[in-house]
């Protein structure tokens, strides 16, 4: 059984990383064609990109195979006739199962050792990337630091045409220069000369404001141009490799993402601490002091004394600066609910990613255990439908694991149901399923009661027929 999944299983792991990393290769042609980027270090953002594209295509691979593996077998009536020398088919899957159980779990150790580094790698890798190459890193409504002195923003830019527009330049003479020379255009294009490690920006219906003498403030000067060219020597440096020491939560591996989990606790509880702090007991007996009862009742009380008698114990003015008191306490209160609220998505952001890094290798075990019952009752339909199917469970199980990621960062799931919810669902499917097949049931019994024939009474004394319809020979 083993033997006739294996094939199946690398060319689906063939294909379908080809077509996960479509987007990759794309980027690869981009960095080393149009921006200059070495074809070696190109190279290196499209291997290290690999390790991510693993992880969702070993999964997917494990359903093609099985359903072309066993599909196969049971359109060749092999499987019929196993069952027929006696080996039922539960014996036949269990070692694809105990496959699938061991492809699951090489799965996890890799997201746990080898997944998080390669991710580390490659941030720092684009990270070096885009220091030496400031256009890279050049984005729409972001200021972008070209070099030491000079600083750009953009509000639109066309990666493909280089075009730019509402385009603003800082430019300084140094770390304490507090009065940089400004340039404002209306639109530009960005020219690169690889060759020589220099970027032009040619810059169109503009600007420049700066003063003459830094000595004297009062004289300034605004420059207006049509086109005006700016060349930046010192835009592109050679790559150096540098120790990214930062982690995102897709860099971490299992411990370190508990222990990341486990800081977030810990600021949570402190600001619950410092939120029972503000709205204790001060907050409770200052509130019901502004109640409309408490208020009235105080200030009708008397302080016992013969001359003051009719005069209020606390003054009007004290109810005023303590409704200061209380808004003041709120808005805080407020605040440190807005902070709490913060520490809860970064801690489900670590926590969706630990689970996921078991949910998908599990998903290998799903796959097979539907995919059999899916080989099996598809096999003489052809390869069509048993692709259809494939796509549609991966689909069904991408909408999963996506939607839930998103609930749990925003913290309207528990991280937990956010990446397994997609197993579950495909289990509660596949296994009720499965077993009907193991049991030789089909999945889905129709039925077709065959019409009966109408009966013909003969007419009495006809030729050929007696009275009671029997047949009179001659």
């Amino acid at each position: 059984m083993l033997s006739s999944v294996k094939g199946p299983f690398f060319f689906g792991l063939s294909v379908i990383t080809f077509l996960l990393m479509i987007d990759t290769l794309f980027s690869f042609v981009d960095l080393f064609v149009t921006k200059g980027v070495p074809f070696w270090v190109a190279t290196q953002v499209l291997l290290l990109s690999l390790p991510h594209t693993f992880a969702l295509s070993i999964p997917m691979s494990v359903l093609v195979a099985v359903l072309m593996g066993v599909g196969q077998l049971a359109a060749d009536n092999e499987i019929t006739a196993l069952k027929a020398s006696g080996v039922s088919l539960y014996a036949l899957l269990r070692p694809l199962l105990l496959g699938a159980a061991l492809v699951a779990l090489a799965l996890t150790a890799y997201n746990h050792f080898f997944f998080p580094r390669m991710n580390h790698t490659l941030a720092g890798l684009i990270q070096d990337i885009n220091r030496t190459k400031p256009m890279l890193q050049i984005q729409p409504q972001q200021f972008t630091d070209l070099n030491d002195r000079m600083t750009i923003f953009v509000g639109s830019k066309d990666d493909i045409t280089g075009r730019i527009e509402d385009v603003t330049i800082i430019e300084k003479e140094g770390p304490g220069d507090l009065s940089p020379r400004m340039t404002f255009a209306a639109w530009g294009r960005i020219i690169t000369d690889h060759e020589n490690d220099l970027m032009t920006l040619e810059l169109h219906d503009g600007e420049t404001h700066e003063k003459q003498d830094k000595n004297e403030p009062d004289k300034y000067q605004v420059i207006r141009f049509s086109q005006h060219n700016r060349t930046i020597t010192d835009a592109e440096q050679d790559l150096q490799r540098t120790e990214r020491k930062a982690k995102t939560d897709r860099e971490m591996d299992l411990n370190e993402l508990l222990a990341a989990a486990g800081e977030e606790r810990k600021m949570q509880d402190g600001v619950n601490d410092r939120v029972r702090d503000i709205t204790g007991s001060f907050l409770r007996w200052e509130w019901n002091l502004l109640s409309d009862a408490g208020r009235k009742m105080v200030l009708a009380s008397e302080d016992g004394n013969p001359k003051t008698n009719r005069k209020p114990r606390i003054r009007e003015e004290r109810f005023e600066e303590t409704r200061t008191k209380v808004r003041r306490v709120a808005e805080q209160a407020q605040f440190q609910t807005r902070v709490l609220d913060t520490y809860v998505v970064k801690e489900n952001k670590y926590l969706v990613e630990f689970h996921k890094k078991f949910s998908i290798p599990f998903a290998c075990v799903v796959f097979a255990v539907l995919g059999v019952p899916m080989a099996v009752t598809t096999s003489r339909s052809g390869k069509g439908i048993s692709a259809s199917l494939a796509i549609a469970v991966f689909l069904v199980y991408y909408l999963f694991l996506v939607g839930g990621e998103k609930m749990a960062d925003r913290g309207r799931l528990d991280p937990f149901l956010a990446m397994w919810s997609a197993n579950f669902v495909l289990l509660a499917v596949g296994v009720p399923i499965f077993v009907k097949t193991v049991k030789e049931s089909s999945v889905v019994s129709i039925t077709l009661k065959p019409k009966s024939p109408k009966a013909v009474s003969p007419r009495a004394g006809s030729p050929g027929t007696g009275q009671d319809g029997e047949c009179i020979p001659r």
